[in-house]
């Protein structure tokens, strides 16, 4: 019987093998024991190797897009070197980002813009030190992004739901296409103290203005 190598496999197997090795959990979702290893070291098998997994490990996972910089050096997790080399940040289609509305941002729109325009999915995750202190104004850095397959916005927002849903849709609308412009008067009534918990509790993300919970 002939010997079979790892690149003799069908590549829908040898993708499972890339998938179960280089690919971590989302980062909304529960890890109480924090995340599995991740395994780089196949991409040192060969040079078919790596040009295979490196497309699983940088386009399948999600990375955190840096405070100031953003899509320019983004990273794996908080405890992962960031990624300077611009062949690899070129293949990263999904990236997440952490967002204080009480603080004065460190980005423009244009490099927001710049950043995740035309990516496959962009997680915004919202944060206020007091609930309610204070506004969407930071948000409408992301109003110019276009063309982004999944949006999502959760954390501190429940006070402008409205906002977070037009948002969501016109982060999604293809890029050439105009979008209507926000108009205050659509927020709706102030919402009550105790549905905050609702925000950590509870996970949606818009396609469009439909919603699915997580």
């Amino acid at each position: 019987m002939a010997l079979i190598s790892f690149t003799d496999l069908p590549g829908e197997i040898r993708n499972q093998i890339y998938n179960h090795l280089l690919i971590l959990p989302a980062l909304s979702t529960p890890r109480l024991l924090g995340d599995p290893p991740l395994y780089p070291e196949i991409l040192s098998v060969c040079r078919r190797v790596h040009g295979e997994a490196k497309h699983i490990l940088y386009g399948c996972n999600t990375f955190l897009a840096h405070p100031g910089l953003l899509g320019e050096m983004p990273r794996l997790r908080l405890y992962y070197d960031t990624i300077h080399a611009p062949n690899l940040i070129s293949l990263i289609q999904r990236f997440h980002i952490r967002v204080r509305l009480d603080c004065d941002p460190n980005f423009s729109a244009e490099k927001a813009a710049r950043s995740f325009t035309g990516v496959e999915e962009l997680s915004i995750e919202v944060f206020q030190a007091q609930f309610g202190s204070s506004d969407y104004e930071v948000l409408k850095l992301f109003e110019g992004i276009r063309g982004v397959k999944r949006a999502r916005i959760y954390g501190s927002v429940i006070a402008f739901p409205e906002y977070v849903e037009w948002l969501q849709d016109s982060m999604m609308t293809p890029q050439g296409m105009d979008v209507e412009v926000f108009d205050k008067e659509r927020m709706g009534a102030q919402v009550r103290p105790y549905d905050i918990w609702l925000v950590s509790e509870t996970g949606t993300w818009s396609v469009h203005g439909a919603y699915f919970c997580l």
